[in-house]
């Protein structure tokens, strides 16, 4: 899984250290593993089957997010499917589905046309039709159809503003979905009156199933877009037609179509993969202990909590799972996982700290997150420390100089972050 683990490996003198890291590559890999879209879509798949899926009608596929791909080709290896569309990191057929070339974390320049096609191909579908929705994390932007007044390339500096505000992803997606027309159900509404079965990879943690990519296909969350702007001081930052559209849509509410058939089936979240990291550890002989909650919140904040339980505690180390935010204030390149680590160096000194970004993506980064120990400290020179990289948002350039970078490559499945500590 680790593209680099043998580098990370030779870095260190064999013995603890070493050993020390090839576990904490293990453990995370095991996380990882957990939540693999084919095994979850065929579990899901196996449970919607039971309860008629595709029993003697037609049936078709819509599939978003990060994982769409891996979900697709598994479900048409399993159930007969008469067409549909996949948006994805690729383009062309997948047997009889149409593969649409979409991009993350901003929409691509044709993301409209993209959109419309969705929007048409879901209208084309009747009472006799089921449509299975394979939903992962990553869809918002990669499923766009802006309102009127809207242009593409207005989400994307919306977008863009967004993610360097501090805005969680639920307040992110509050927004969004005044600007779309296909996110808040409103893809399930040009879907009706056919009977939808949605099988979601959940990439937010703790929140429901209708977070999960502005959930086009449920019932919308609560939240106004409006206090979410008011709250980021985000009115000097957005254009004037996006004000507008948010005033004027904050407020809409969903009316559920009537005789709607809607199944929804959770296969893989965060908990999941921290589930599993633990229980390979016990497997392993190691006492981990898990973080009662949910990691969230500013990222350097959440690390120094996190960093203090965990030096904390008796036992071999400390598990968690959750989806911090960074507040971009310097001119660096990283994301949320290197900078927990970052963060978290003081732990370094004690053991072992790593972050990991499930989709192997950290924000802007082309790693999917870091780990220090004593032997990344150690290649710190005199003017290399962990605060000057931290003060410009720069976890990407620390880390990629002391060669302690998680690289995985697009992993296929995305369920945010997992945080470990090894003692």
């Amino acid at each position: 899984m680790f593209r680099n683990r043998s580098q990370l490996l030779s870095a260190v003198p064999a013995g603890p250290g070493r050993e020390r890291r090839a576990l904490a590559l293990s453990l995370l890999a095991e996380a990882v593993e957990s939540v693999d879209p084919a095994r979850c879509t065929r579990q899901g798949l196996e449970q919607l089957s039971s309860e008629g899926l595709g029993n003697a009608r037609p049936l078709y596929v819509v599939a978003m997010g990060k994982a769409s791909l891996a979900m697709a080709r598994e479900a048409l290896s399993l159930v007969e499917v008469e067409g549909g569309i996949v948006h994805c990191f690729e383009s062309g057929m997948l047997g009889p589905l149409r593969l649409e070339r979409c991009g993350h974390p901003l929409p691509v320049a044709e993301a409209a046309e993209q959109g419309e096609r969705m929007l048409d191909f879901a209208r084309s579908l009747g009472a006799d039709d089921d449509v299975l929705v394979l939903l992962s994390g990553g869809a918002s932007a990669m499923l766009e159809a802006p309102v009127a007044g809207i242009r593409l390339d207005e989400l994307r500096q919306t977008t863009e503003v967004l993610l360097k505000s501090g805005a969680n992803i639920g307040e992110i997606n509050t927004i969004r979905r005044c600007l779309s027309r296909t996110k808040g159900g409103r893809l399930l509404e040009a879907l009706h009156p056919a009977r939808v079965f949605n099988l979601i990879i959940s990439d937010v943690p703790g929140q429901p199933p209708s977070v999960v990519s502005s959930g086009p296909t449920l019932p919308p969350a609560g939240g106004r877009a409006e206090d979410v702007v008011a709250r980021y001081g985000l009115q000097k930052d957005l254009s004037e037609s996006v004000l507008t559209a948010l005033r004027t849509n904050s407020g809409r509410t969903w009316q559920e179509p009537e005789g709607l058939r809607l199944r929804t089936l959770v296969v893989a979240d965060n908990d999941s993969a921290v589930e599993a990291l633990v229980a390979a550890g016990m497997r392993m002989g190691l006492d981990l202990k898990r973080a009662p909650t949910s990691v969230v919140g500013e990222a350097r904040e959440a690390a120094i909590a996190f960093q203090r339980e965990a030096v904390s505690l008796e036992g071999d180390g400390y598990v968690g799972g959750g989806e911090c935010i960074v507040t971009v204030r310097g001119e660096g390149r990283g994301g949320r996982a290197q900078e927990f680590v970052l963060a978290a160096a003081g732990a370094a000194s004690v053991g072992l700290v790593a972050a990991l970004g499930t989709d192997g993506i950290d924000g802007m980064s082309a790693a999917a997150g870091a780990l220090c120990d004593e032997h990344a400290l150690a290649a710190c020179g005199e003017d290399f420390t962990p605060g000057a990289y931290l003060d410009h948002n720069d976890s990407d350039g620390f880390f990629s100089r002391v060669g302690t970078q998680l690289i995985t490559g697009r992993t296929g499945t995305n369920v945010s972050d997992i945080y470990l500590f090894l003692r």
